[in-house]
C-alpha cells in the first residue's frame, strides 16, 4: 500500500487528508527469451504468482519443470526469465484454443491436460467458519477497498497459504503457487476466494488438481457447467449462514 495525500469532499467541505491506495506494478515474465506475458499485479509474492501461473496456465506440471528462474527490477518493471523443461507454443495465446471471459481471454488445455480433482470432504460448518478464519487476513481491504483474496486449506480448514492482489486472478496464481513451491499436495487443498468465479478460475483450479473451490460471490454460468463436468466442487455466496452449492455436493457432509 501507498500513502497519498488526497482531497476529500464530505459534508459540503474539502479537507486536504492522507489516504492509503493499493499499489499496482508491472510483471514481465519472458519463457525462454522466445515467449512472454505481461500482468499489472501487487508487486509482492512474485515468484509464488509465477511459477502458479505457469501451474495454472498448463505450462508446468510440477516446481522441477522450471529450469531456471531470475528475478530483478529495471525502470520500475519487475523482470522475471524463466526457463521450462517444456517450450510453451508460440504464440503463448492461441486463436483456436481460446475460451474468452469477461475480463479478458485464458487458454483452454486438451481435456488429457486437465486434473479431474480426487475430491475432499468438509463439514458445512466448518465452511461457514471460514469467513470468521480468514478474518483478521483482509485488512488491507478494509483500508483500501481496492484488493482481492485467495486462500487455501486443508480439509480440517487449517489456513496453508494465503494472498492478495489488485486482481483476483493474479491472487489465486500467488496462493497456489506458494503451496507448489512448498511441496505441499495440492490435491488436499480448498480455495477459497472473495472475487467471483469464471471460467478461468475453474481452469486454474483443475490444471493445479484442487478439488473444491469456495467464493463469497457469485459464480457464471460457464463456470458451473465446467466444474460440474470434470467433478470440481463449486460453492457461492458464502455469506453469514448460507451458501449455494453449485457442483460437488458429495463433499459437503452436515
Amino acid at each position: 500500500m501507498k500513502k497519498l495525500k488526497i482531497l476529500r469532499w464530505r459534508r459540503g467541505e474539502v479537507q486536504a487528508v492522507e489516504d492509503l491506495v493499493a499499489e499496482e506494478g508491472l510483471l514481465r515474465v519472458d519463457i525462454g527469451g522466445t515467449v512472454s506475458f505481461d500482468a499489472s499485479i501487487t508487486p509482492e509474492k512474485i515468484r509464488p504468482f509465477v511459477y502458479g501461473h505457469l501451474l495454472t496456465e498448463g505450462l508446468i506440471e510440477s516446481v522441477d519443470d522450471v529450469l531456471d528462474y531470475f528475478e530483478y527490477v529495471k525502470g520500475g518493471i519487475v523482470h522475471v526469465k524463466v526457463r521450462l523443461r517444456r517450450q510453451p507454443p508460440q504464440p503463448f495465446h492461441r486463436s483456436y484454443n481460446v475460451v474468452w471471459t469477461e475480463c479478458g481471454h485464458v487458454r483452454l488445455l486438451d481435456e488429457e491436460e486437465l486434473r479431474p480433482p480426487k475430491g475432499v470432504r468438509v463439514s458445512a460448518r466448518g465452511i461457514i467458519d471460514i469467513p470468521r478464519l480468514i478474518r483478521d487476513e483482509v485488512g488491507e481491504f478494509r483500508l483500501t477497498g481496492a484488493y482481492h483474496y485467495a486462500f487455501l486449506f486443508d480439509p480440517d480448514l487449517n489456513l496453508r497459504a494465503k494472498a492478495k492482489d489488485i486482481g483476483r486472478h493474479n491472487a489465486v496464481d500467488k496462493a497456489i503457487g506458494e503451496e507448489l513451491l512448498r511441496g505441499a499436495p495440492l490435491s488436499e487443498r480448498i480455495l477459497y476466494t472473495t472475487g467471483r468465479v469464471t471460467v478461468d478460475i475453474v481452469l486454474k483450479c483443475l490444471r493445479s488438481g484442487v478439488p473444491l473451490l469456495i467464493s463469497r460471490s457469485a459464480p457464471l454460468s460457464g463456470a458451473v457447467e465446467l466444474a460440474s463436468r470434470y467433478g470440481l466442487g463449486l460453492i457461492g455466496f458464502l455469506r453469514g449462514e448460507r451458501f449455494n452449492i453449485y457442483s460437488g455436493e458429495e463433499m459437503i457432509t452436515p
